[in-house]
């Protein structure tokens, strides 16, 4: 245990699961009830992408949702000190697999690899950062 002197390290603390359980929860839960009722937004999205893309665009789903599962996911372990590539690189072994593979991908974290608990967020993309500096001196 960390003493009042030494700030805590993330690797030390758990990761919180209820976040977790919750958003699994509602993804595998309520996502496959959606396309059995009549449902506005997805219809919307649906028939935006076909009118403008056609059938190949329907391929296109689900690659962005896995990219955007992707993203949240490796923006999450972030900011909870975790990274499952910097890990794996410290022992010196492949990063772990995922069924879905994943792992082979680059990180998609927006944001950087928390050290300690009271590190600030700090957004991978410069610009990112720029935007929310001049919206923290203009209040």
């Amino acid at each position: 245990m960390a003493n009042a002197e030494q700030p805590e390290r993330l690797t030390e603390v758990d990761i919180p699961k209820l976040p977790l359980y919750l958003a699994f929860g509602v993804i595998f839960g309520v996502a496959p009830m959606l396309p059995n009722r009549y449902n506005r937004d997805l219809v919307y999205l649906v028939s935006t992408i076909y009118k403008r893309v056609g059938p190949v665009g329907l391929l296109g789903i689900p690659f962005c949702t896995l990219a955007m599962e992707k993203t949240a996911y490796d923006t999450y372990t972030a900011y909870h000190g975790r990274s499952i590539y910097a890990d794996a690189a410290k022992r010196n072994e492949p990063p772990p697999q995922f069924p879905s593979g994943g792992a082979q991908l680059p990180s998609f974290s927006l944001i950087e690899t928390r050290k300690l608990v009271a590190d600030p967020v700090v957004f991978r993309l410069p610009w990112i950062q720029n935007v929310l500096r001049r919206r923290e001196t203009n209040q």
